[in-house]
């Protein structure tokens, strides 16, 4: 140790340098859990406890290879294993996150993101010293699968069950109102929607093609063609109809080249009486109360992809993280007059409704 380090705290500097051993344990064992999730493994711990020669019997994987992979994901504290048996298990509760892609509790979607996220870190260096950024055009297919995995089960648990009662349109959805979700993504918001309220019309607009293919496919599959449109159309390009009773952005808005301009288009396709719901990510203002794994999930995907797909059309690039105070100077700016956060607890997001 030189001179200028001889007032280090030894035990403070041992417990951070486990913590990034840590946090390498976790970046890697991301990879390790797409692998779970890409292969089924997770869904077949899932049924049954299995030893390594019946794990291998049923998966036709070879046996070193699922060895290691046991071995890294028991050391994770991924999947369990009895040492008497032998035998490695995914218990319900752990399979509700890894396993159940209707859970409520799901998150493999944003793990399925880790490869794809990963391959664009030399552009995102090149951007760092050049400016502009990455375009979704250059994003591959588990970063939109995975998105769209991430946040269905979102929408199958708590949309129709809680945000749209909130927001107090639920009854006029029920007898026929027109509805847009803007940045749509592959669509599920839209045809869970769709489902609940089979009088009223949804339209899912978003400005990457292959999403919408996506949706409308999902819609013919899903039984819902008849009231679920989709439409390749940019956030500032909203039909200027003023007959839309509510139009929702479901943690898009951040991603936006020109969220003002959203703004302003929302409040156009809107009537009198609508309203803007928006779902961001629950963050605070301030850095110092983002400490925490929420944030520090939000802003690193922030700078893999939210903030660098709106810098690369030279947009804000606000990023994921832009808070209720950004969201509220946005929301004014595109001329509405009232803003409200909705009284729901989400750990993972804040909800807010706007009217003209």
């Amino acid at each position: 140790m030189n001179p200028t380090e001889s007032s280090v705290d030894v035990d403070k500097a041992m417990q951070f340098a486990f913590k990034v051993v840590g946090d390498m344990g976790a970046a890697l064992s991301g990879a390790l859990a797409y692998i779970g999730d890409k292969t089924g493994l997770f869904k077949t711990l899932a049924k049954r406890p299995l030893t390594l020669d019946e794990l291998a019997a049923e998966t036709s994987f070879q046996k070193r290879y699922l060895k290691e992979w046991t071995s890294a994901m028991v050391a994770a504290e991924f999947i369990d294993y009895d040492a008497k048996k032998q035998t490695f298990f995914l218990p319900l509760e752990k399979a509700l996150v890894l396993a159940k892609e209707d859970s409520p509790f799901f998150v493999q979607g944003g793990i399925q993101m880790l490869p794809d996220h990963y391959a664009k870190i030399p552009g995102i260096l090149k951007h760092m010293k050049e400016g502009g950024g990455i375009p979704y055009s250059e994003y591959g297919h588990d970063t939109f699968e995975g998105t769209e995995r991430f946040f269905k089960p979102g929408y199958l648990n708590f949309l129709v069950q809680q945000w749209i009662p909130a927001t107090g349109y639920e009854e006029e959805l029920k007898k026929g109102a027109k509805v847009a979700d803007v940045g749509c993504g592959r669509g599920w918001a839209i045809l869970t929607l769709a489902k609940a309220y089979p009088n009223s019309k949804f339209y899912g607009f978003d400005n990457h093609a292959p999403n919408v293919e996506a949706a409308r496919e999902l819609a013919k599959r899903e039984g819902v063609e008849k009231n679920a449109f989709f439409e390749t159309r940019g956030s500032t390009e909203l039909p200027q109809t003023k007959d839309f009773s509510l139009i929702c952005n479901f943690d898009s808005l951040h991603d936006m080249t020109d969220p003002e301009g959203c703004a302003r288009s929302v409040l156009g396709a809107l009537k009198k009486e609508g309203a803007w719901l928006i779902l961001e990510p629950n963050v605070a203002d301030r850095l110092e109360e983002n400490i925490n794994p929420v944030a520090r999930v939000f802003y690193s995907i922030s700078l893999l992809q939210c903030m660098t797909v709106s810098l690369a059309h030279g947009g804000k690039g606000y990023g994921a993280c832009m808070g209720p105070s950004k969201l509220s100077e946005i929301v004014k700016a595109g001329g509405f007059t009232r803003h409200e956060r909705l009284p729901l607890d989400n750990p993972f997001n804040f909800i807010t409704l706007s009217r003209p």
